[in-house]
C-alpha cells in the first residue's frame, strides 16, 4: 500500500488532463521539424506550441481516491475526443478487458458514460466486440440509449445470433498484488487510449516508464517497484517486447528500473536523452510519432530534445 499511496498521491498529482490536446492526425513515420538550432542551445523565442505546453496543468486530484476516480473520466475523454473506432482497433482483447475492469471500478455508482460514447460512435460489429468484455446487458442498454436506430437494429440482430464472444486469451494478471499493481496499470491503460499511446502497446509502455520515472521523487526502492510492476505489464500486454528487452524477469526488471532511475535523477537535456533511451526499449515509438512530447506532455523533455536536434 505504501508504493500505491506514493505513486498515486505524489506522482499523479502533477499529471495534466488538458481540456484539449493538439494531437490530431498522428503519423508514426512522419518527419519531425527542427524547432531549435542545435542540441542544448534552446531558443529565446520558443514556438507558440511550446509556450502553451508550459502553462499550469489541471491536476488529476490530490488524494488517492480522487486520482483513482479520474481514470474513468480520462478514458471517456480519450474516446470522445479521438477516433473511437481507431482506438478500439488498436486495443488487444486483454487491453480492452483491462479497461473494462478498471473502468467499472473507477466509475462505480455513476452512469457508464464510456459505453454511451462508444454506442454513439462505433459500428454494430465493434459494439459486439465491446459487449464481450463490458457485458452484453450494459452495452445493450447503452445501444438503446445512444446508438442510431440502424446500428441498434444491426447490433441486436448480431447479439441474437450469438456473435458476442468472451475472448479466450483473457487471463488473470500476473505480478504483484492488485492493490499495489493497479496504479501503474491504470496509467498504462490511460495512455493506451490516448493519441500517442494508442499507436501501440510499446508507445503506451514507454510513456508509462517515462512518466513514472519523471513524476516520482527519488526514493529507495521506487525504481525496483516500477521495474517489477511495469515488467508485469510488458509480459502481459507486449510479450514480443518482453523477449526483445531481456526475456527473463530479472533482465526486464533491471532494464526498466535503470531507465526509470535515470529519468528520476536527471533534468533538462540529459533527461530528454534518458527518456529517448527508455523509448528505445520499444523501438522508439514515441520518438518517431508526430508528437514526441507524448500524451499530456508526459515525454516533454524528449520532445524538446528531439526538436533541438539531439537525436539527429
Amino acid at each position: 500500500m505504501e508504493f500505491r499511496s506514493t505513486l498515486l498521491a505524489a506522482a499523479l498529482l502533477a499529471a495534466s488532463f488538458a481540456a484539449t490536446q493538439a494531437h490530431a492526425g498522428i503519423n508514426p513515420t512522419a518527419p519531425h521539424p527542427n524547432l531549435m538550432p542545435s542540441c542544448g542551445e534552446g531558443d529565446p523565442n520558443p514556438p507558440i506550441q511550446d509556450v502553451v505546453r508550459l502553462r499550469p496543468a489541471r491536476t488529476l486530484g490530490t488524494t488517492p481516491e480522487e486520482i483513482h476516480a479520474k481514470f474513468a473520466s480520462v478514458v471517456e475523454a480519450n474516446f470522445a475526443n479521438g477516433s473511437s473506432s481507431l482506438i478500439l482497433s488498436r486495443l488487444s482483447d486483454k487491453e480492452l478487458a483491462g479497461i473494462a475492469r478498471v473502468y467499472k471500478q473507477s466509475n462505480a455508482g455513476r452512469p457508464p458514460k464510456l459505453l454511451d460514447i462508444m454506442a454513439s460512435r462505433l459500428s454494430a460489429k465493434e459494439l459486439v466486440r465491446v459487449a464481450g468484455t463490458f457485458g452484453v446487458s450494459d452495452v445493450s442498454a447503452a445501444v438503446q440509449r445512444s446508438a442510431s436506430p440502424s446500428v441498434a437494429t444491426l447490433y441486436t440482430a448480431r447479439v441474437a445470433t450469438g456473435e458476442v464472444k468472451i475472448p479466450t486469451t483473457i487471463m488473470p494478471m500476473s505480478g504483484p498484488a492488485p492493490t499495489r499493481y493497479m496504479t501503474l496499470e491504470e496509467i498504462y491503460l490511460e495512455f493506451r487510449t490516448a493519441p500517442v499511446g494508442s499507436l501501440g502497446a510499446g508507445a503506451a509502455l514507454s510513456e508509462t516508464i517515462i512518466y513514472a520515472g519523471g513524476q516520482v521523487a527519488a526514493a529507495a526502492g521506487i525504481g525496483w517497484e516500477i521495474g517489477t510492476q511495469v515488467g508485469s505489464l510488458i509480459q502481459e500486454y507486449d510479450p514480443a517486447a518482453w523477449d526483445a528487452i531481456g526475456g527473463t524477469t530479472a533482465g526486464v526488471v533491471e532494464r526498466v528500473q535503470n531507465a526509470a532511475n535515470s529519468i528520476t535523477n536527471s533534468t533538462g537535456v540529459q533527461r530528454g536523452i534518458n527518456e529517448h533511451a527508455a523509448d528505445g526499449m520499444f523501438q522508439y515509438p514515441v520518438s518517431s510519432s508526430n508528437d514526441p512530447y507524448g500524451d499530456w506532455d508526459s515525454t516533454y523533455d524528449l520532445g524538446a530534445d528531439e526538436g533541438d536536434g539531439c537525436f539527429n
